[in-house]
């Protein structure tokens, strides 16, 4: 199930909404493919969509890094971290438009199990003409996905946002390659803290001034050991056309991570 959040108010709703157009991350994520080409054209006339669900346009899941599995003898190599990017359209598949808001979103697993886990460096690399937008009304968001424990027997949705560790970064500076997208009260040695069967969500508001045909890309870069490097994209489309939307209060965008079976506590 999907997790709905309502822009400008960063609660997970009780009623959960399920999209067609959106990839399901397990923990052995096996996905391919890109998301049907969305329509680069937008509704000129007005519109106005009380508690619109926003899809998401994915790109193809990215491994980044090997490790070898904790206290394995003879070692078992594996995958430390995949994920995709990808960012938000209008029902039922339009682009946004030249100085709308929407979101762009990362999604990460930790299908790796190296003993000491991982402290994964983000970065968010824009396309020219591309900015993010953060603000009251459209805030940046910050959800994980943690394991089941012998304490707890369920998965669990954190909002990092709430939690008196991390937070949510609202302002995103510059960084080794891009915007670094850092947790604002610490993190994990100034990471993201990550092991075996977490799932980590992140997603933030963006603003173009110019058109986007899909020849640049949004990327992130994931850093989640010293010299292992990824860089999960999603080709950019943005229209041109002239809008007379009403502010979308009432739009919601959505976690990809509450899509995992079982859900978690919170979805």
């Amino acid at each position: 199930m999907l997790a709905p959040i309502s822009r400008g108010a960063p609660k997970i709703r009780d009623s959960l909404n399920r999209l067609a157009r959106i990839h399901t991350f397990a923990a052995a994520v096996v996905l391919g493919g890109l998301l049907s080409m969305p329509v680069i054209g937008a509704d000129i006339a007005s519109v106005q969509r009380p508690e619109v669900v926003l899809p998401w346009y994915n790109g193809v899941i990215s491994n980044v890094g090997i490790d070898t599995a904790c206290l394995s003898d003879p070692p078992i190599y594996e995958t430390r971290v995949q994920g995709y990017a990808g960012f938000t359209l209008v029902p039922p598949n339009r682009t946004p438009a030249v100085g709308e808001v929407f979101y762009t979103h990362l999604v990460l697993s930790h299908p790796g199990n190296p003993c000491a886990g991982s402290t994964v460096g983000i970065e968010l690399m824009l396309p020219a003409g591309v900015q993010p937008a953060a603000s009251a009304a459209d805030p940046a968001f910050c959800f994980a996905r943690v394991p089941p424990t012998q304490q707890r027997p369920y998965p669990l949705l954190i909002n990092l946002g709430n939690d008196s560790g991390y937070g949510c970064p609202q302002v995103f500076p510059l960084g080794l390659e891009g915007l670094r997208i850092t947790p604002p009260l610490g993190g994990l040695g100034g990471g993201w803290g990550m092991a075996a069967g977490f799932y980590l969500e992140l997603l933030v508001p963006l603003r173009a001034s110019v058109p986007q045909s899909g020849s640049n890309s949004i990327r992130f870069r994931v850093n989640p050991d010293i010299g292992v490097v990824g860089y999960p994209s999603v080709a950019l489309f943005v229209n041109n056309d002239v809008l007379f939307r009403s502010p979308f209060e009432d739009n919601q965008v959505t976690l990809d991570i509450c899509t995992i079976s079982p859900p978690a506590s919170g979805c």
